[in-house]
């Protein structure tokens, strides 16, 4: 404990110091002074620190070469005072990195104490070019850049809605502390082939054991996508499964990840990760409502928390997308390519879909992702019937558009054929474009989203049964006939995408080229 006279001396204000200023202002504003003024204001501060150093035993002082050296009390006077050079010293400079020697008054790292920076003191008659002078200088400086590199300082972060948009200033704060807890289980993720750098997006955990320190993320498959073509029905992707991949941890901690498996259709993919730090895990909610605030979570390359705000929107696909996609509405500028994978939150914390590739700003539904997960963790894959089918919503066509159907066919719910794979089982049914599906297995269907959460409930109860027939039951209403009908599909349950060429499609080598 410090004596009564310590205590005192420690209130006394010091000379202004002159560290807090800018690089560049300080190194002007320290030549420009005069020699006397600077001089006189020097020794007073000398004299100020050498009494306090008395006290708690700092006697330190540092030279022009970048070497400390206690000093007496009685002498009271830097090296940097003397206008000749200082004499030369055998111990080295330290290093440049943050805990070292240079930045502390105390050998004893449970008491160290950060040194103040100061401006070295150009002495009377030392011009600029001299190497001692000029070693104080670029070593003064380079505490400044190591200052600066500080977490407390650093600027160097993306720019988020929850700081530059002043339209959520209502939420802001509970959305702060939201955001803050979801990021623990947000993780970016890079990969590579031979060396050579793939892909780099985002995802997150969604298991993990505590006593085997092991545990899943999910994310994008096409974090190993080697070849992606924009319409994914054409089912052209190709896949790199022995890619090396690297995951990025909150906390700055990196770990590698081991393939466990990925899917074509979803475009998902799993890897193991084992990690010594425990793991926060997410919560899910499958009630997604149209217009609902949620936020987009995402890691950059350099690991920062990528943040952007939408609303749920409910849409058709567009011709190239799969239908088990919703949609954010709202400006995406605060998300690059490295959001992909990651979880899309509410204003609760809770996951309720994941970042899809679609520069829309799609997202698959928790409703889809939880039975995804279930199906994985008990058959280890995720099998899917294929219907060879593409379909548009009625309820979220045009109103206008929707009276005109309900005029002609009696019908405001359903979904609308919009292609159909040649030789498929539905063309062989008789299913063409323009018809309108009506139920599958006895119960209604609105939207796509409603399909894809009933076949993959119809995969859960049926159990791993890949490359096997399944019967499906339609009720189509034939627009063509204006007649309803039950249709019986036999389809193929496959892993692998679904695939839906038109068979009004022109194949690329016929097309004449327009010159």
């Amino acid at each position: 404990m410090r004596s009564s006279t310590e205590s005192v001396k420690s209130r006394t204000p010091l000379p202004l110091r002159r560290g807090s200023m800018s690089v560049t202002s300080t190194l002007a504003a320290t030549l420009g002074v005069t020699t006397r003024s600077r001089a006189r204001a020097q020794q007073e501060s000398q004299t100020a620190r050498t009494e306090l150093g008395e006290a708690d035993g700092c006697g330190k002082r540092l030279k022009l070469d970048g070497t400390s050296q206690r000093v007496s009390p009685e002498k009271g006077k830097s090296i940097l005072e003397h206008s000749s050079p200082a004499p030369a010293v055998s111990s080295p400079i330290c290093s440049l990195s943050w805990g070292e020697d240079d930045d502390y008054d105390d050998d004893d790292g449970s008491s160290a104490v950060s040194s103040p920076i100061r401006v070295p003191y150009k002495p009377e008659g030392r011009y600029e070019g001299d190497s001692e002078l000029v070693r104080a200088y670029r070593e003064f400086s380079q505490k400044l850049e190591r200052q600066i590199r500080l977490p407390t300082l650093r600027k160097d972060t993306p720019p988020n809605c929850l700081v530059d948009d002043p339209t959520l200033l209502h939420i802001r704060e509970p959305a702060r502390k939201t955001v803050l807890r979801a990021a623990r289980f947000v993780v970016g993720i890079s990969s590579s082939v031979d060396g050579e750098p793939l892909a780099r997006c985002s995802g997150f955990w969604i298991d993990f054991d505590n006593e085997s320190r092991t545990g899943t993320v999910v994310t994008t498959a096409l974090l190993i996508c080697t070849k992606h073509k924009d319409d994914a029905w054409f089912c052209k992707d190709q896949y790199a499964s022995d890619a090396k991949v690297n995951v990025h941890l909150w906390g700055y901690i990196a770990a590698e990840g081991y393939l466990l498996y990925y899917q074509k259709h979803y475009n998902l993919a799993f890897f193991r990760v084992r990690v010594d730090p425990l793991v926060q895990l997410p919560s899910f909610s499958d009630k997604v409502k149209c217009a609902q605030d949620i936020f987009e979570l995402g890691r950059d390359e350099r690991c920062n928390l990528l943040i952007n705000h939408g609303r749920v929107e409910y849409s058709n696909p567009s011709r190239d997308e799969r239908y088990h996609h919703m949609y954010i509405q709202g400006q995406r500028e605060y998300m690059y390519d490295y959001d992909m994978g990651g979880p899309v939150i509410d204003l609760d914390g809770n996951v309720v879909g994941m970042i899809g590739s679609s520069s829309r700003g799609s997202f698959i539904p928790s409703s889809i992702l939880l039975k995804c997960f279930h199906l994985w963790r008990n058959f280890r894959s995720i099998p899917r019937p294929h219907l060879g089918l593409r379909f548009n919503a009625i309820g979220l066509l045009n109103p206008a558009h929707v009276e005109k159907i309900l005029i002609s066919c009696g019908i405001d719910e359903g979904l609308i054929v919009k292609e159909v794979s040649e030789n498929c089982p539905a063309e062989k049914c008789g299913i063409r474009i323009g018809d309108i599906i009506e139920c599958l297995n006895g119960k209604s269907i609105s939207t796509t989203v409603e399909l894809e959460n009933m076949l993959l409930s119809i995969m859960e109860n049926r159990g791993d049964d890949l490359n096997s027939d399944l019967d499906l039951e339609m009720q189509v209403y034939c627009t063509r006939r204006d007649l309803r009908r039950i249709k019986v599909l036999t389809v193929n349950v496959s892993e692998d995408g679904d695939y839906c060429m038109p068979c009004c499609v022109t194949p690329p080598w016929k097309v004449k080229k327009v010159t």
